[in-house]
């Protein structure tokens, strides 16, 4: 590996790193802004107000080097907001041109909350911005700099058959709900000021990481991305052959993001946010994905959700009862530990890593401290 090379991955996981650590609960929608920012794809956050999406991304952005671009779209919002105004003294020679100085065709990321609410005149122009980074300005088709647009809304358009396009050029798809876990909303509560020393990334970084993404090799996966397609149809989720074809970009980012000039298996966990459409589908693509691409993650995943429940019903189980579900909650959650190390084991012996059940047997140690402290009134 290059010296460059290795500075730019280092860049970015420093970078990831910062972030998970500002950002409570989100780190698999950090994960796929920084793919979205290495395979050069749009990102979508779908959420109720007051989830942070705004932040996240601002703090992702302005980490980046280069023009960044941000505008709230509204049923008002008129082109002019998004691409400039019209020039004047070309009008007096009769050429219909826009002044693009600080709008969207001249930043190389851009963000756009409550994406769906445009007008029809601004969102077709944005599907040339979006898919062929092409502005028509007066006719003339003028390459952009733009390397990736982020979306928000707080809800899915309802319009699909105008709003359907725009839906479909953004990729890497994420619903940004508020923090589940207790112990995380109550560090949630008591992070302090953003620290001075950031990494920063400049367009050069950028632009080293993409070339070298392009490079990674897909060839071992492929059998396994044709078999994964195959499932995802038997249970209902229709993907186009284009968004299959653009998903191949993210398997390759999100490889080198871990370290890889190969993909594994591993690296195609990132499909279970490319592939759905609706939000209802969610779950039912991630499991798929995950039995596919990394069964013993999957396999955690199961005990995880079901320990969670019952972590949950005890720390918010009324002051009478608050005994007997801290009980039932510490007896589940031991067995849970011992079902996920099970996992590990099993994992090693395959080969395979499992990074879900390593991180789970560590979520599983601060539910049950949570338990003993708060419910048993232990330590």
């Amino acid at each position: 590996m290059s010296t460059q090379v290795a500075k730019a991955r280092n860049l970015f996981t420093a970078l990831e790193s910062e972030l998970n650590t500002e950002h409570i609960e989100r780190r698999p929608v950090i994960r796929s802004l920084l793919v979205g920012l290495i395979s050069r794809q749009h990102a979508v956050l779908l959420g109720p107000p007051g989830t942070g999406k705004s932040r996240l991304v601002r703090d992702v952005c302005s980490r980046v080097g280069g023009n960044y671009f941000e505008w709230l779209l509204t049923r008002m919002s008129t082109p002019e907001e998004l691409f400039g105004p019209v020039s004047l003294k070309a009008l007096e020679n009769d050429s219909y041109r826009r002044i693009t100085t600080g709008k969207l065709p001249e930043a190389e990321i851009g963000y756009l909350d409550e994406c769906f609410k445009g007008s029809s005149a601004i969102l077709n122009t944005l599907l040339g911005v979006l898919n062929e980074r092409v502005f028509h300005n007066d006719g003339q088709p003028t390459p952009i700099p733009l390397q990736m647009a982020v979306g928000a809304s707080n809800e899915l358009p309802e319009d699909r058959e105008e709003l359907g396009a725009l839906w479909d050029r953004f990729l890497l798809r994420h619903v940004v709900d508020y923090i589940r876990d207790q112990a995380d909303f109550t560090r949630m509560l008591t992070l302090s000021a953003r620290p001075a020393a950031q990494t920063q990334l400049t367009l050069g970084d950028l632009a080293q990481a993409q070339q070298e993404a392009l490079q990674v090799d897909l060839s071992a996966i492929l059998p396994t991305v044709v078999a994964l397609r195959s499932e995802v149809q038997k249970i209902g989720v229709m993907v186009s052959d284009r968004r299959w074809h653009d998903a191949m970009t993210v398997v390759r980012a999100n490889a080198w993001l871990n370290g890889n000039t190969a993909a594994d298996e591993n690296d195609l966990d990132i499909l279970q946010h490319v592939l759905w459409s609706e939000p209802e589908q969610r779950a039912t693509v991630a499991k798929t994905v995950l039995m596919m691409v990394s069964p013993f993650d999957q396999e955690a995943q199961d005990i995880l959700d079901d320990a969670v429940e019952l972590y949950h019903a005890a720390i918010n189980a009324p002051e009478e009862s608050q005994t007997q579900a801290g009980l039932e909650a510490n007896k589940a959650l031991k067995s849970a530990a011992k079902r996920l190390h099970t996992i590990v084991e099993k994992a090693e012996d395959a080969g395979k890593p499992c990074r879900r059940a390593e991180q789970g047997l560590q979520d599983v140690a601060m539910w049950g401290q949570e338990v003993l402290t708060k419910c048993l009134r232990a330590g």
